[in-house]
């Protein structure tokens, strides 16, 4: 009783600290990507709270489990062979209800409540997790573009240095040496078609850009959304269940001061 009373009051405390995340606003700067040091943490959330279901379903479960086992030991222990002491079969009676008493209260309990919450806020967490993925994934791939694009200009320019010398020379007709033709060199640009790759590149890295900066804010957004709606509801739930536990446990404590 006096472990779940001190959970109440941490729990009562908790609450009141988690509801301030409601207020939070988003003021990190813009553009900036989730860091490592960000997935690590929301990765390591999840792998607790997790760990925190776990122990909770546990704690339930060995509790009743430990009433059980007690209410069965009395039967087979403590039952009187014949029917002789009133006295001692009176005061068997009253234990066999005290024991019933505890069975019952545990049995009422509703641990499922906080248990869902627990488990829900699981869920929460995970899904910030495959949402940060989601823009390492856009991250990544953005990289490798500006790689490529960077290589593809790289590489125009050395072509351009080696048939030119310079820039300014592509694409101005250049009259023929000959003194008998009166042709001109055909003046099409020889790179257009790498100039228009170079194009189409620049214009996925600007694409991709877009992308990630758009999934940086969703990222951040729908971060700060699911712990100011999921965060408040798990110590809401754990400190109801807590409270009903305690008050539980106190009646069958009560019950037990009159034994003798």
């Amino acid at each position: 009783m006096y472990m779940w009373r001190s959970m109440h009051q941490y729990h009562e405390v908790q609450n009141h600290i988690v509801q301030q995340v409601r207020g939070l606003v988003n003021n990190s700067g813009k553009g900036d990507s989730t860091s490592e040091m960000h997935r690590q943490a929301t990765r390591d959330l999840e792998s607790a709270v997790s760990g925190w279901h776990s122990s909770f379903c546990c704690l339930i479960k060995f509790q009743r489990d430990f009433i059980c086992s007690l209410q069965g030991w009395f039967k087979l222990a403590l039952l009187p062979v014949t029917k002789d002491n009133v006295d001692g079969n009176r005061e068997l009676s009253d234990a066999f209800a005290f024991c019933d008493e505890w069975k019952l209260a545990l049995e009422r309990v509703p641990d499922t409540v906080a248990s869902e919450a627990i488990k829900s806020f699981i869920n929460v967490v995970h899904v910030i997790s495959v949402k940060q993925a989601e823009e390492l994934k856009i991250k990544k791939r953005t990289e490798t573009v500006s790689k490529e694009l960077e290589k593809k200009a790289s590489a125009l320019r050395n072509i351009e240095r080696k048939f030119y010398l310079s820039y300014s020379t592509v694409g101005i007709s250049i009259p023929d040496v000959g003194p008998d033709n009166g042709q001109v060199l055909d003046a099409r640009d020889p790179l257009a078609e790498k100039k228009t790759e170079l194009a189409a590149c620049q214009r996925r890295v600007e694409d991709e850009m877009v992308r990630h900066s758009k999934a940086v804010e969703v990222t951040r957004a729908m971060t700060l959304n699911n712990l100011q709606t999921g965060l408040p509801g798990v110590f809401q739930a754990l400190t109801s269940f807590s409270a009903l536990f305690t008050e539980s446990l106190e009646s069958v404590c009560n019950r037990s001061y009159a034994i003798k």
